[in-house]
């Protein structure tokens, strides 16, 4: 089923763990997020981030989603992919296989979304019970 829902981070802590000269920046980046419209909740992410020169930017990472999916309740973690090109973040995630709780015991799913600098993103996610 698809969701309909944006999400807005609520804090963004982040810090390098290796900056070579001449090479690209690690960083990790605690992220805080809040969830609203058929998925309402938070979420608690963790980021492991490449950055280069130019501004361009990778990222992966795993993210706990406590919260109401349809009315159901419980906990998801989701696994994230992506890449910000110097003005907006992209990334996909998908749901991680027996990581629900609660009402949300058995959730698969995929979905993505698209960043820039507004203060509510949209997201999607296509699941199954």
């Amino acid at each position: 089923m698809p969701v309909k829902a944006t999400f807005k981070i609520i804090s963004w802590d982040e810090e390098p763990f290796d900056e070579p000269e001449g090479g690209p920046k690690l960083t990790r980046a605690h992220v805080k997020k809040s969830f609203h419209g058929d998925l309402s909740g938070t979420g608690n992410l963790m980021y492991v981030m490449m950055h280069l020169d130019s501004g361009i930017a990778s990222f992966t990472g795993f993210e706990k989603v406590v919260g109401s999916l349809d009315g159901r309740t419980g906990s998801f973690v989701l696994q994230h992919t992506g890449s910000y090109d110097g003005e907006q973040a992209t990334a996909k995630y998908l749901v991680v296989p027996e990581s629900g709780t609660g009402e949300l015991t058995g959730l698969s799913g995929t979905g993505g979304f698209s960043a820039g600098n507004t203060e509510e993103h949209d997201m999607t996610l296509d699941y199954e019970m």
